[in-house]
């Protein structure tokens, strides 16, 4: 069946993709291939928090056995309430002992479990009660990283998982796959050449983003182009 959007990448650009990926982030190789928390907004602080500096682990370790260990405490299908998390701030060794890990935070400051509550207190007091409240605003950014262990790329990591997504991870994604097509793409087009190809690999999309984002954030950023559009 034809489709406009497939006809506007060749063959040959639909394949360097796919062997782009199958190189660099292949399910065989990364841990990453979910499609992050969209609804599960305390799934998404705790993943980012305890991934940064850390190795992820798979579906039974590292940083999903933590989130695995908060849904058994919590009870529920959906962990979309951060003032659970915020609930436990004040008993920082408790929430650890919960979560089975005891990390601490760049510059050994605090535990990860407690940077993971006081971010969540922090976000709860200027409003948000659910994933679709966690926005790129300068105000939400501010009240995140001024936590101790949390940083931008900590920032930009909760928000990736809940769905929102910002100039900088487009920017990832365009460096993606800019570089397995041999020439820069503007962001409208690497998010669509993404999608044609998740479609023709047969994997969820949001799957395909978090691994190819995942693994293109070890680098750089790279300079904001002007051909750089704001994707949906």
């Amino acid at each position: 069946m034809y489709s406009s959007v497939t006809h506007i990448f060749s063959r040959r650009d639909r394949e360097a993709l796919t062997a782009h990926i199958e190189t660099c982030a292949a399910p065989s190789k990364s841990p990453y291939w979910n499609p992050g928390w969209p609804q599960e907004v305390e799934a998404a602080l705790l993943d980012a928090v305890f991934s940064a500096r850390a190795t992820y682990g798979g579906p039974d370790t590292g940083v999903r056995r933590v989130v695995s260990r908060w849904r058994k405490y919590r009870q529920c299908e959906s962990l979309d309430d951060p003032a659970a998390l915020a609930a436990l701030v004040d008993k920082p060794e408790e929430l650890a002992e919960i979560l089975g890990n005891r990390q601490r935070v760049a510059g050994n400051s605090t535990t990860k479990a407690e940077c993971a509550a006081r971010i969540a207190t922090a976000l709860t007091g200027l409003r948000v009660a659910r994933a679709e409240d966690l926005i790129a605003s300068d105000e939400l950014r501010a009240a995140f990283t001024a936590i101790p262990g949390a940083g931008t790329k900590t920032w930009e990591c909760a928000l990736f998982l809940v769905g929102e997504r910002t100039p900088d991870s487009l920017l990832h994604v365009i460096a993606f796959t800019s570089d397995a097509v041999g020439r820069t793409l503007d962001g409208e087009s690497a998010e669509m050449l993404l999608a044609v190809t998740a479609e023709s690999m047969n994997v969820e999309r949001a799957a395909l983003e978090h691994a190819v984002w995942r693994y293109q954030r070890r680098f750089p950023l790279p300079g904001q182009g002007a051909e750089l559009k704001t994707a949906g």
